[in-house]
């Protein structure tokens, strides 16, 4: 009988323990093509308040959340897997009321973004301590679902105080880079506390394998998504069975 590769995080289950990254899967038809795909959970593109569109900050570009709230609510109604909303915003206010409206819409965890450069330039979470607690707190406090946190590969404080940060508000899920110097320094500097979702550096089975057993709760793909479509998740899947060695797996 196959051993039940699904995980939890911030108690959401996951059948799979991969994902996309947030600007991996953009386009409706793409996302839909998730929720058919042996992904673990559909991580929506990041949204912000109002259309975004800045030619120095193009990753963060979106047509606003009120445009990508309906999609949120047909892929949480209408697939097995859960949605992950991506939020960003230049203020805790904005935050908030984008994180809210993706979990009234059914989202089963909401990302709080704060890895864009924009970010950093407008609400600069990072310049001193208590920024990123005051910016996020009104978000973990109002929104109805569980709250993750993508930090950025460069802080201006360490693993450890950012830790602190995150705890005072409640927030226990990191996303972050899928490296040593951020996921495995991050974990080793805060004790093992976090749950982390590993960002990046997976190509096989094995890769994915091996990032758990550093500890990640799951992994966020996106190069190999792109190059190999949603059935990238499968062939991820017969791999990590292998590489857990379970035989008889095609």
């Amino acid at each position: 009988m196959p051993v039940d590769l699904g995980t939890t995080v911030a108690g959401v289950h996951l059948g799979f323990p991969a994902m996309n990254t947030p600007g991996s899967a953009t386009r409706p038809e793409e996302l839909r093509a998730l929720a058919a795909s042996r992904a673990g959970a559909i991580v929506l593109r990041t949204a912000t308040l109002h259309p975004f569109v800045h030619p120095e900050f193009r990753s963060l570009h979106n047509p606003g959340f009120d445009k990508l709230v309906p999609l949120a609510r047909e892929l949480a109604a209408g697939c097995d897997k859960p949605v992950i909303a991506s939020v960003a915003g230049s203020s805790g206010d904005e935050y908030a009321t984008v994180g809210r409206a993706f979990a009234e819409a059914g989202a089963a965890l909401v990302e709080a973004n704060v890895a864009e450069t924009w970010v950093d330039t407008t609400a600069a979470p990072f310049e001193a301590p208590g920024r990123l607690r005051e910016l996020l707190e009104r978000l973990v406090r109002e929104c109805p679902v569980p709250v993750t946190v993508r930090l950025p590969d460069r802080m201006r404080i360490g693993h450890a105080a950012v830790a602190d940060e995150l705890a005072a508000i409640g927030v226990r899920v990191v996303v972050i880079r899928n490296d040593f110097t951020r996921f495995e320094k991050f974990l080793l500097e805060t004790g093992a506390t976090f749950e982390v979702i590993a960002v990046g550096g997976i190509a096989y089975g094995w890769d994915l394998q091996r990032t758990l057993a550093k500890g990640a709760r799951a992994v966020q793909i996106g190069d190999v998504l792109v190059g190999e479509g949603p059935r990238v998740f499968a062939r991820l899947e017969r791999e990590l069975r292998r590489a857990r060695g379970e035989r008889d797996v095609t």
